[in-house]
């Protein structure tokens, strides 16, 4: 169901939402409350070891669980994407990375309990600075790995946004 769609009140004066008004952005009817629908950011990074390799993690959970992705997550309120990029590398693998260099934007869309959240993901890419990549207490990845950018690694790519930031990266290794 598309985000719009789930608005079925208006979040402001709890009006019921018009069977007719279906358009984006939300207009409530009642206060004129109104909502654009625009999409949440999320940041993710291409990290390289010493040899090369590059971490990639496995989803512990849905969207996409068993599958596999970068680093990262959303940026909560107040972060600039390069502190969130570094937060969600620590929680998630325990690392702590170089210089960060942008790579590129892509839109995604994630779905999460029946709802399609629209996404812009921010793409970085940097190399291991301290530390070894660790299983962190994070139920939201099952494991991690150091590899190649291989034809069948990137078939087992989670997201779409996150397979192409590997492929451009790729293209300009």
């Amino acid at each position: 169901m598309e985000l719009s769609a789930a608005y079925r009140f208006c979040p402001r004066c709890g009006s019921p939402r018009q069977p007719e008004a279906v358009d984006r952005p939300f207009r409530c009817q009642a206060c004129h409350y109104t909502s654009f629908f625009g999409p949440v950011t999320a940041v993710g990074a291409v990290i390289l070891n010493e040899q090369g390799k590059v971490l990639l993690i496995e989803r512990a959970r849905d969207p996409g669980k068993g599958l596999l992705g970068m680093p990262g997550g959303f940026i909560d309120q107040n972060e600039t994407a390069e502190i969130a990029v570094r937060r969600e590398i620590l929680e998630e693998v325990g690392i702590s990375v170089g210089d960060l260099n942008y790579l590129m934007t892509a839109p995604n869309a994630y779905v999460y309990q029946g709802i399609i959240n629209p996404v812009i993901d921010i793409f970085f890419h940097s190399k291991i600075s301290s530390g070894q990549a660790i299983m962190a207490e994070s139920s939201e990845v099952s494991s991690w790995i150091w590899t190649d950018l291989s034809p069948g690694i990137l078939e087992r790519i989670a997201f779409r946004s996150n397979r192409l930031a590997l492929e451009k990266f790729l293209q300009l290794s």
